[in-house]
């Protein structure tokens, strides 16, 4: 938490910052910083500090981690800069003549700050999930996005890209340098963080990205205990692949199964946020987790979470459209449309017609729109605007996919309840790896009829061989499906009654004839309900903010 300028807000900044346990860490000529006894800091220059993880080992040849750098020299404006891909939250808003910032929102509760619902945020929300921009759901709000500066000269706040994810689709890293590199690179950036903290709980689901991030540790000589989760119905129990996993790592495995008492889809958020940042359906697996995690207190959180995003996971054609685009000899969109066609079980025949009805149609701009179960005519046309959307011109379609699909992993990661307030890391989003594989050719990510077939190369040698190449996924379906038939006369009123019905942004009509319907088999839109029901429960849990006292479980960041 701090403060550039704003001198009317010092007195009440400081018994805020008494109350939540936070120490004054530094304070230069018009900023004052103050943070938890337990965040790592560090000095570039007199002028300036690093909180968080910061790596400059010269092992990569950038510097990178997981942090906020501040810098005020005198005569210059305020800099803030945070890390690219992750970089700890920071979200800050203009108030009292300066710069009022912040990482928890209970930390500014109370502080007389004006801010209210966005509904505008909300409506560009239905349309466009998961594209996370600096904008938030309350008004003046905005939240400093990953590898991205803050510059505040007293008046003016400046925002400015720090890195791109464009100029690392333009490299090439071909065939067998790819595979070696993605080992060494993986290891390195697990083997960093993992230097950094006394004890480690890696979230081992028994998939492929929790299981290469297990092996990572395991040949980097880090000791680790793991902790994986069952459901009852057998989509969601994956211990068998968790415990050959934890077996050949020599990790103690504890195992947990959910909880369906703790999944109430009707109960608000258990922390405040500046825009809906939780999962009611995760609700068991979080509590579940929880406790693990509780086992070793203080231990640090290793988790797999960004895998699918960054080893370009697809089940389409557009590998072979992006050999094509990029005029590759011939044999290469030829292997890649057999790859796609055995990827996907079907015939070559198939993939290739696949392949003539997407050349002929025009490319696919921006952000893919999703605005079911919503009023189409109250909803925008395009979206807020994002520091990411200059610089792919003439990047094949493939990888303009990957790029988003990255963007999309960055909004999960201030979900998962069981998260807040702990040390997480996501050593798969680490910036090395995430350039290294936007690098690599969409072609290579699914050799051999395999998704993520590079990724599985890698660590072949380092895992079970019926865990590294295995096609299935653990998935939620049956216990989501569950869940919402049960509950659905609960969220009825919540989707029906609340703040957005009220502003005419859903499709009442339709969310109505969905409630009533006997069955849900062949297909999936509860998730989609469930995520307007989470979007009304988190608006729900901000009325009245900054008047109202935070419950406990709020204040246990």
């Amino acid at each position: 938490m701090g403060i550039a300028g704003a001198p009317g807000l010092e007195s009440a900044v400081l018994q805020a910052v008494t109350e939540h346990g936070l120490d004054q860490i530094d304070k230069f000529d018009g900023l004052t910083l103050y943070a938890g006894a337990g965040l790592k800091r560090s000095r570039a220059r007199a002028s300036s500090v690093i909180l968080g993880d910061y790596f400059s080992d010269g092992s990569f040849s950038v510097d990178w981690g997981s942090y906020l750098k501040f810098s005020a020299e005198p005569g210059k404006p305020v800099e803030i800069s945070r890390a690219p891909l992750t970089g700890l939250p920071l979200y800050y808003f203009r108030t009292h003549g300066g710069l009022l910032f912040f990482s928890h929102l209970e930390l500014v509760r109370g502080l007389e700050i004006k801010v209210g619902l966005d509904v505008d945020f909300l409506r560009h929300l239905l349309a466009y999930s998961n594209r996370r921009t600096a904008r938030t759901g309350l008004a003046g709000v905005e939240e400093l996005l990953p590898g991205t500066r803050l510059a505040f000269d007293g008046h003016v706040t400046q925002v400015r890209p720090t890195w791109s994810p464009w100029p690392h689709t333009r490299k090439g890293i071909y065939d067998r340098d790819a595979v070696p590199l993605l080992n060494s690179t993986i290891r390195k950036c697990v083997s960093t963080w993992a230097s950094e903290r006394k004890q480690i709980m890696l979230e081992l689901s028994g998939g492929l990205d929790s299981s290469i991030v297990a092996a990572a540790l395991a040949a980097e000589g880090h000791g680790f205990a793991a902790a994986t989760i069952a459901t009852s119905s057998p989509d969601g129990d994956e211990r068998r692949y968790a415990r050959a996993v934890a077996e050949r790592c020599g990790a103690a495995l504890a195992e947990y199964l959910h909880d369906d008492s703790e999944l109430d889809l009707a109960a608000g958020p258990r922390f405040l946020s500046p825009r809906p940042a939780t999962y009611g359906v995760l609700a068991g697996i979080d509590a579940a987790l929880g406790a693990a995690t509780a086992q070793l207190p203080g231990a640090s959180i290793f988790t797999g979470i960004g895998g699918d995003n960054v080893f370009a996971i697809t089940r389409s054609i557009l590998p072979v459209i992006d050999a094509l685009k990029i005029h590759e000899p011939i044999r290469r969109p030829a292997t890649a449309l057999r790859d796609c066609a055995r990827l996907c079980d079907v015939t070559i025949w198939h993939a290739a017609r696949s392949v003539y009805r997407q050349w002929r149609r025009p490319p696919a701009a921006g952000w893919p729109r999703d605005d079911d179960y919503a009023c189409h005519s109250a909803l925008p046309d395009v979206p807020l605007p994002h520091v990411w959307d200059h610089g792919g011109e003439r990047i094949p379609p493939g990888k303009i996919r990957h790029v988003q699909s990255i963007q999309r992993i960055l909004d999960f990661l201030d979900r998962p309840g069981r998260w807040y307030g702990r040390d997480v890391v996501a050593p798969l989003l680490s910036q090395p790896v995430v350039e290294l594989c936007l690098s690599i050719p969409g072609w290579q990510w699914v050799a051999g009829g395999s998704d993520r077939a590079v990724a599985r190369q890698a660590f072949a040698s380092r895992l079970p061989e019926f865990v590294v190449w295995r096609r299935n996924k653990g998935r939620l379906e049956t216990l989501c499906a569950r869940a919402f038939i049960e509950q659905r006369a609960r969220l009825r009123p919540i989707l029906l009654e609340g703040q957005l019905a009220r502003e005419g942004l859903l499709d009442r009509e339709r969310i109505e004839a969905y409630l009533a319907r006997e069955r849900l088999a062949g297909d999936y839109d509860y998730f989609r309900l469930l995520e307007l029901a989470d979007i009304e429960l988190w608006i729900a849990s901000i009325e009245g903010f900054g008047r109202v006292p935070a419950s406990l479980a709020q204040r246990a960041y």
